[in-house]
């Protein structure tokens, strides 16, 4: 098992995990067993969600103008900065809460090893990254330099940073994935 969230600069820059030896600990079955890893489930959600997205947005496109306010530029900028906190403690406190007391418990484990991605997922995070690290910058940029803010463009820059801190948790898949040994 290897800890990918073992620093916070992953939060950031997730390809960090490609690049840095990372400390495993061997487990049996039996303590793999043990641990509280969520099973994966069918999430069928997922178009009714998109539909009704969609629905909403065109039917209330036209009330878009109502949700317009005017604050001052200090007070956005404020606000950005107590939110963008906000989130980045949020993802701090849950990945300090998903990491696994396995790690904890063999620290006598010097070896290291360094994981390389497939070829398509390294696309794959990479866009990821790339997509929604410019979306939150120019929901940002679109926040504080407009005279008038918008919520809707609040919420989509709040999706699109947690989005960004997201795909640290995917910079590694669990499918296939190229290991060297480092001593």
């Amino acid at each position: 098992m290897v800890d990918l969230a073992n620093n916070w600069l992953t939060l950031l820059l997730p390809m960090m995990n490609w690049l840095i030896p990372k400390k495993y600990v061997k487990i049996s079955k039996e303590e793999f067993d043990v641990l509280n890893i969520v099973k994966p489930t069918k999430n069928r959600a997922f178009w009714p969600a998109a539909g009704g997205s969609i629905l909403f947005g065109v039917t209330f496109r036209k009330y878009t103008h109502l949700l317009d306010i005017q604050l001052e530029k200090s007070l956005v900028i404020t606000i950005c900065f107590i939110t963008f906190l906000s989130i980045l403690i949020f993802f701090m406190k849950l990945n300090q809460k998903l990491k696994l007391k396995v790690f904890n418990k063999n620290k006598e484990h010097k070896e290291k090893i360094m994981l390389l991605p497939t070829f398509k997922h390294f696309c794959f995070v990479l866009f990821s990254y790339l997509f929604s690290g410019f979306f939150s910058i120019m929901s940002l940029c679109m926040l504080i330099t407009l005279d008038s803010q918008n919520i809707i463009v609040f919420i989509a820059w709040i999706i699109m940073t947690m989005l960004f801190f997201l795909v640290n948790m995917a910079s590694i898949g669990n499918k296939n994935v190229h290991v060297i040994f480092k001593k």
